[in-house]
């Protein structure tokens, strides 16, 4: 009987400290670790996290000189990833997850894409990028996107492709892709209604 009491005490001990370690965030999994917050809460952490993130980047705030600014506060990145071409979108979704992981999903209704050597190319299809989150002095943040090309809405495509043919240091081969890319993109952007 008494081994059988010391068994079940060690049992019981054992099982506490595992509890405890999950609980007080020891590494739940490779990759992901949840200190003093529930599973919800991180997962609802990253969701906002990468929802502010694809919203800033939406609105072309990586496309600005100064625009890197203000990911600061939601990566780990230290300048703005560089990149080959800029995908144009109409919306981005933010995969579901039920347990925690460090690589999130976000797929995006592209629309078209401006590619530096090739001008602007129309398309309908579905892209993805993979965000790695990591903590850091107890926040979350962004520490790695796959690819890293920019991800905006119509209506900015068109404002930075016509600011780019403006620039006076703009090649005559550019400036042509960039007149086909003006052309493309203003029939994605609505016409403001006049005032009667």
């Amino acid at each position: 009987m008494r081994r059988r009491l010391l068994s079940m005490m060690f049992l019981f001990v054992l099982v506490s400290g595992a509890v405890a370690r999950l609980q007080l965030g020891v590494q739940g999994m490779p990759g992901v670790r949840i200190r003093s917050r529930s599973v919800a809460d991180y997962l609802a952490s990253q969701r906002i996290l990468l929802s502010n993130f694809c919203r800033l980047d939406y609105e072309g705030a990586r496309l600005q000189a100064t625009g890197w600014n203000r990911f600061k506060p939601f990566t780990s990145l230290r300048a703005n990833p560089g990149f080959e071409r800029v995908v144009v979108v109409t919306r981005f979704d933010i995969e579901s997850v039920e347990q925690p992981s460090a690589a999130v999903r976000v797929n995006y209704k592209a629309v078209g894409y401006y590619d530096f050597n090739d001008g602007y190319i129309p398309a309908l299809a579905n892209d993805m990028v993979i965000f790695r989150t990591q903590e850091q002095n107890d926040d979350l943040v962004i520490a790695e996107i796959s690819p890293a090309s920019p991800h905006v809405s119509p209506r900015t495509a068109l404002e930075w492709v016509t600011a780019r043919m403006n620039d006076t240091d703009t090649t005559e081969v550019e400036r042509a892709h960039l007149k086909d890319a003006i052309t493309e993109l203003s029939k994605l952007v609505p016409k403001a209604k006049a005032a009667q």
